[in-house]
């Protein structure tokens, strides 16, 4: 099949079912059929409307800048497994990276400091472990694990809810150009050009569990995406993971809720390599040692980010003192900086 039929079939966003079944008795969609597929009967008026908008400019410009379609033949094996897999897919990056024992790290969009963090640990140790993390390239969580992945160099995938052409959030550009061009891959089951709308979250939510042979649960609020992956991902038979918090932590309530309900509470990487049969390697630790005042700074912070003046207050020491050791600190691997202030780096 040709990428311009993917991208009619797609821009339809078709069930699997009626998509096959429309597939085998029309065949191979050439632009003289385009009239007989808008006028088949089985397609519903939101079907017809969506292919009547169909425009293959951003099908040829994602083509020429690497982005493909992935048809059933090359689907890793969970996602072959799933009843309900998508028609085809487009990828943009390194398709093998699906193919790699895989986590989907999910949780909220407005994910503290002490989330994020955790999300970078799990998934920095995930890929230094040969895992491909899956995510959903949004803001919070999503971003966080992304992230780490890159700066380990391991392989990550990013499920989108729009076209694998279409950069949301915007500010994620740069961080999708990482993926694509060396560090895994952009993946969407709607047609290149397509901007995401609200339920087609839902579908990318979808996605991300199928690909996953293990759901990892991080800062989860009680209307959250990441209920929504974690409980597809049960109906599938995957294994879902929680990180906890604080009980009076309302964006974990989601995550709590998922706990009592019986998912396993983790709070090490290593557990989740074992559920996945790798054995967990011993990592050597090669920070630089900590000066004096390296220490001091470190018997303060914690994983929560605190500002300068209040790690002034508990220290006595000078805040340009505090300041340029804080930055030292950064800069080997020690603390990380938000608009909070300092926080031990997980």
């Amino acid at each position: 099949m040709t990428p311009q039929f993917w991208q009619a079939v797609l821009t339809a966003e078709l069930a699997p079912g009626k998509g096959r079944a429309l597939i085998k008795e029309l065949g191979p969609l050439h632009e003289s059929a385009l009239p007989k597929l808008l006028s088949h009967p089985l397609l519903s008026r939101a079907e017809r409307g969506r292919l009547a908008s169909l425009d293959m400019n951003p099908l040829e410009s994602a083509l020429r800048q690497g982005a493909r379609p992935v048809e059933f033949s090359e689907y890793p094996e969970p996602l072959r497994a799933w009843p309900d897999n998508p028609i085809a897919l487009f990828a943009w990056g390194d398709w093998h990276a699906t193919h790699a024992p895989t986590v989907g790290i999910v949780g909220t969009r407005n994910a503290a400091n002490y989330g994020k963090a955790v999300a970078a640990k799990f998934a920095e140790a995930l890929a230094r472990a040969g895992v491909s993390v899956v995510s959903g390239g949004a803001l919070g969580i999503d971003a966080a694990a992304h992230k780490a992945v890159v700066a380990a160099k391991g392989k990550t995938v990013a499920v989108l809810a729009g076209g694998v052409d279409r950069v949301y959030p915007s500010v994620h550009a740069g961080l999708f150009q990482q993926i694509r061009t060396g560090h895994g891959c952009l993946v969407s089951q709607f047609a290149c050009g397509t901007k995401p709308d609200y339920y087609r979250f839902l579908i990318r939510n979808q996605l991300i569990a199928a690909l996953s042979k293990i759901i990892l649960v991080i800062e989860a609020p009680e209307k959250s995406g990441a209920l929504s992956t974690a409980h597809r991902a049960n109906e599938l038979g995957r294994e879902v993971f929680v990180v906890p918090a604080n009980i009076d932590n309302a964006n974990f309530r989601g995550s709590h809720a998922l706990i009592r309900d019986g998912a396993p509470l983790v709070d090490h990487p290593d557990q989740l390599l074992e559920a996945l049969g790798i054995e967990p390697q011993e990592s050597i630790p090669d920070l630089p040692p900590l000066s004096e005042i390296g220490t001091q700074l470190m018997e303060v912070l914690s994983a929560e980010p605190l500002a300068p003046d209040f790690i002034q207050e508990r220290t006595g020491l000078p805040i340009g003192e505090i300041m340029s050791e804080l930055t030292m600190l950064e800069m080997d691997g020690y603390v990380t900086q938000s608009s909070g202030g300092f926080a031990r780096k997980l």
